[in-house]
């Protein structure tokens, strides 16, 4: 397994366009130990050719020996308008390219997260057979490329244990799986992360990593969000918290996985340091685990 860094633990930074994805990357390969970084759509510059961009960021990413892990595409697949439900594939299809531009095979997809309304006026299990209608497409595209595909169980609509495993199986292609976000299972759905993260490994194609202390009760200070299991969380930089990160890497090394696991949390008071502790911290339990 390596040790990745995602785009999105500079999100803020990015946002406000206080750095950009390139000086990200020079950062992670000259100040961490990470092997690989995984940028995000949403963060190429607006208004220059992607695939010129892409080039660029391979390059830099040889020059500082780090490899792109993962092409991460931003996604909405608008179901109920076939123009732009037609518009989003081939966006997705094109920006395949991309991903070979980055050097990696790996794909990352996002599950439509938005509604055409409120959600008690949508039928999910048919918005959920037609978003695998159109990842079946997207996949088929990949595996000409010999590409992977990973969706994120991410948002909180889609990204429950039953709907991911759901939307895999209607798809139901050899090079589509899972992009393994693991806690979100627990922070945003209540859901036990450690059980998914056993029933989702042989599936896994790319892993997000994020970190938060756990307790019972609400400490009295402040930073400190309740969840669905009642529980109370807070942000930890990566391998410091209570999210059983040692258990996690022993899950998926034992299911034979050997991609990427992807930094992607960062203390906003100290987004490098962290970032950096974060990485090793990483590789330290990787280490550990495969030994």
């Amino acid at each position: 397994m390596k040790a990745g860094v995602c785009s999105y633990c500079f999100n803020g930074m990015l946002t406000d366009n206080q750095i950009s994805l390139m000086e990200i990357v020079s950062f992670v390969g000259k100040e961490t130990e990470a092997d690989c970084f995984e940028p995000l759509t949403r963060f190429w510059d607006e208004g220059r050719d992607e695939f010129v961009q892409a080039r660029e960021l391979a390059d830099l990413a040889k020059d500082v020996g780090i490899e792109i892990s993962c092409y991460a595409q931003d996604n909405n697949f608008h179901v109920y308008d076939e123009a732009k439900n037609r518009e989003g594939i081939e966006e997705s299809i094109r920006r395949l390219e991309t991903a070979q531009i980055l050097g990696t095979d790996t794909v990352r997809l996002d599950p439509r997260t938005s509604l055409p309304g409120s959600p008690d006026d949508v039928d999910v299990d048919d918005l959920i057979v037609r978003m695998a209608k159109s990842m079946a497409e997207v996949a088929d595209a990949a595996a000409k490329k010999n590409i992977q595909i990973g969706l994120e169980n991410h948002g909180r609509l889609l990204g429950r244990i039953g709907t991911t495993k759901r939307i895999i199986d209607l798809v139901d292609r050899p090079n589509f799986g899972i992009n393994l976000d693991f806690t979100n299972f627990r922070h945003v759905f209540g859901e036990d992360h450690m059980e998914a993260v056993k029933l989702f490994a042989p599936q896994t194609r790319h892993v997000h990593a994020k970190d938060f202390f756990k307790r019972a009760d609400k400490p009295n200070e402040d930073g400190w969000t309740e969840i669905p299991t009642g529980e109370y969380i807070k942000r930890a930089t990566g391998g410091e918290g209570d999210m059983g990160w040692q258990e996690v890497f022993t899950i998926l090394h034992n299911a034979e996985y050997t991609g990427t696991i992807s930094l992607e949390i960062s203390d906003p008071a100290d987004i490098y340091g962290s970032v950096a502790k974060g990485v090793a911290n990483i590789k330290n339990m990787i280490a550990q685990v495969t030994a």
